[in-house]
Formats: C-alpha cells, sequence, structure tokens
C-alpha cells in the first residue's frame, strides 16, 4: 500500500478569480453590452444618428470571444490557494505533516477523491477545460478534534493508489467497520477479490444481508447471482 498527496489550501471566497478565457469572455460580453446601449442612448436622448460603421466594431468584441475559446482548450482552473505539506497512508496510521494519526482511532472518515489534474472538466462551453486535481476532500474525527483538508490528485494513476489505500484500509478493518465506508471504493475496485472476499465476511458474520452483499460485489446474470449466493449465503 502506497499513497501520498500535496495538501491544498484554498483562499476564501474565490470570488472573482477568472482565468485568461473567462476574463476575455465575460469582459468582452460587458463591454459589447455597454457599448451597444451607449449608442442607443446617444441615439434616443440627443437625436443624433449613429453611423452604422460605429456598430462595425463590434466585430473586435466577437473576434476577442472566439480567441477565449481557442485559449481555453489548454488552460487549466487557477489553483486560488497553495500547496502546503504531504498527506499519506502508512500501514498502521494516515500521516498529515508529519502527525501520525491510527486508523483505529479514526471516527466518521469522509473521503472525495475523483478529481486529477488533466481531467476534463464537465463545463463545455466556457472557461477552462482541465482540472488542476484539487477538489478532493478528506474529513474525520480523532480523539475529539475535527480534521478536514483538500488534497491534490496527479493522475488517473493516482486515484487508483488512493482506491488501493483505501482498499487495504477498509477490508483488512484498520479502521472500525462502518457500512458508509464500502462506499468509499469505487466501481472498478470493488471488483478486486480482496473486496468480495471481505463482503462474504460481512455476510457470514451476519453484519450485512446477503442481498445487499450480492448487489455490492456485483454480477452480470440471474445464474452468477445464484452461484454468489450458494458460496456466500449459505
Amino acid at each position: 500500500m502506497s499513497f501520498s498527496a500535496s495538501i491544498f489550501y484554498p483562499k476564501k471566497p474565490k470570488q472573482f478569480d477568472f482565468t485568461l478565457s473567462e476574463k476575455l469572455t465575460y469582459y468582452t460580453l460587458i463591454a459589447s453590452v455597454l457599448y451597444v446601449l451607449l449608442l442607443v442612448f446617444i441615439e434616443t436622448s440627443f437625436g443624433f444618428k449613429i453611423s452604422k460603421y460605429a456598430y462595425y466594431l463590434l466585430i473586435i468584441p466577437v473576434i476577442i470571444y472566439f480567441i477565449a475559446g481557442a485559449i481555453r482548450l489548454n488552460e487549466y482552473e487557477n489553483l486560488n490557494g497553495s500547496f502546503i505539506g504531504t498527506i499519506s497512508f502508512e500501514d498502521d496510521f494516515l500521516v498529515i505533516d508529519a502527525k501520525q494519526y491510527h486508523y483505529n482511532k479514526i471516527e466518521n472518515l469522509i473521503l472525495y477523491g475523483n478529481s486529477y489534474s488533466g481531467q476534463r472538466n464537465e463545463n463545455t462551453r466556457y472557461g477552462p477545460l482541465y482540472s488542476n486535481g484539487i477538489n478532493n476532500l478528506i474529513s474525520f474525527n480523532y480523539e475529539g478534534e475535527k480534521i478536514s483538508l483538500n488534497f491534490k490528485l496527479d493522475s488517473e494513476r493516482h486515484i487508483d493508489e488512493l482506491q488501493l489505500a483505501l482498499l487495504d484500509i477498509i477490508t483488512n478493518e484498520k479502521i472500525p467497520y462502518q457500512r458508509k465506508y464500502l462506499n468509499l471504493i469505487n466501481t472498478e475496485h470493488r471488483s478486486y477479490t480482496k473486496f468480495e472476499l471481505f463482503v462474504a465476511k460481512l455476510i457470514k458474520e451476519k453484519r450485512m444481508e446477503c442481498t445487499e452483499g450480492l448487489l455490492l460485489i456485483g454480477y452480470d446474470s440471474d445464474n452468477e447471482a445464484k452461484e454468489l449466493r450458494a458460496k456466500y449465503c449459505c
């Protein structure tokens, strides 16, 4: 088991920390609207006929808008924060900035770890196309203290390393078992034999109902479900 990641401390609030493409997009749209309103105001208030060529200037913000669209194709989100220290999962404890947190004393573990650097954003219309992989969170209680921090994942492989670490910690019950902890294991890693055997153990020890356990393990057909039921539920 090996996992280590950089801790990220975001600045709060983010406010208007726009990337270059966002600035070009928003500012040109605002400038275009204000420019048109100004021309209309002059015409209606002073009866001055604005030349049609004045409106041709709007081609400039249109060009800038398309330039912003090109920039975003290779643009990452702004970090809006700083990296200080590391978090790592060791055999028997979690380490945050050289301080150890033993798994058997950790309570109410919450972890979101699916954002990695270079991941395409869901937003396909405007703004940076790629994530910096900092939207990951770990939170838990330890001896009366609440710990919560963000961390960075560098790649999809880094997610895999995190999942393998969680799989080891949870299935070996290094952290006291809670049903919700199984949800921290993603679908891909639930197919691992280690996960299946742990769920089977929970079923046999009456800590989990058979049907729920089989759904967690997953099966592709009724026949496979019958085989798993016969194997683990009888």
